[in-house]
Order: C-alpha cells, then structure tokens, then sequence
C-alpha cells in the first residue's frame, strides 16, 4: 500500500526554495507521482511505499 502527500508552492516562495523543500522530502522516500501548475503555482503529488 502507497502513501500520498501534496506539496504546494507557497504564496510568495521563490522556485529555489520549492525546489528546496522538494528535495528535503526526496531524501526521505518520497518520490513524485505528478504536478500541476495552476496560474503559476506548483502543486507536487508525492508517492511512497508504506
């Protein structure tokens, strides 16, 4: 069984410190599943095995 988590851009958080936090979650198992950008935010779902 897979767990899932969303990760959403903040309201004014640059690209490099998304980018940051997404790699902070990587390295603890989280791989992503997909994204969507909508009027410019990034949305990231991430998957990992239970």
């Amino acid at each position: 069984m897979n767990n899932y988590k969303f990760l959403k851009q903040k309201s004014f958080e640059k690209r490099e410190g998304f980018e940051k936090r997404l790699h902070d979650i990587s390295g603890q198992g989280w791989k992503v599943h997909s994204f969507s950008v909508d009027h410019g935010a990034i949305t990231v779902m991430l998957e990992r095995e239970r």
